[in-house]
């Protein structure tokens, strides 16, 4: 018996759609509203795509679609959302802090809320840039190898 060789894929047809071409709007609209939903709990694309089994990009255009179909939210609604959202989070890591027993449970919440609460500054602009805490560290530094003019340290 002689193997055969593999067959080359057939060429796609003109009218064919790029890409799986599975869903219809209705059916993308509902994965974009899920994808969206997992998102605005703070997961990120990759770990919403592990869940869902797709790719990051995949899951930034879902999102990107549910984004264009809440054309009446503002951008500050989105944002108040978001801050919920994290504010939520925020509270069950400190239930969770209560109930740890143990020290790396403990320094896990801990953990969680200190990056939780860098987003929230983040979104409400309040982050300063690394550069700016940098300059201020350098400040602090030179400060500190002045001798005191009150006590001439």
């Amino acid at each position: 018996m002689t193997e055969r060789k593999p067959s080359r894929p057939k060429p796609r047809k003109p009218d064919a759609p790029l890409g799986a071409g599975t869903l219809n709007p209705a059916e993308l609209d509902a994965q974009a509203e899920k994808v969206y939903a997992l998102h605005k709990r703070g997961n990120s694309a990759i770990a919403i795509g592990r869940a869902l089994g797709l790719s990051k990009d995949v899951v930034e255009r879902r999102i990107a679609r549910a984004r264009k179909n809440l054309s009446t939210a503002s951008a500050d609604d989105l944002r108040a959302d978001r801050e919920s959202s994290l504010t939520d989070m925020i509270r069950e890591a400190h239930k969770n802090l209560a109930a740890a027993e143990t020290v790396a449970e403990r320094n896990a919440c801990v953990r969680t809320i200190a990056d939780l609460n860098m987003k929230v500054a983040k979104l409400l602009g309040l982050e300063m840039p690394a550069k700016v805490t940098l300059e201020m560290e350098k400040a602090l530094e030179f400060l500190q190898l002045q001798p005191d003019p009150v006590w001439g340290d």
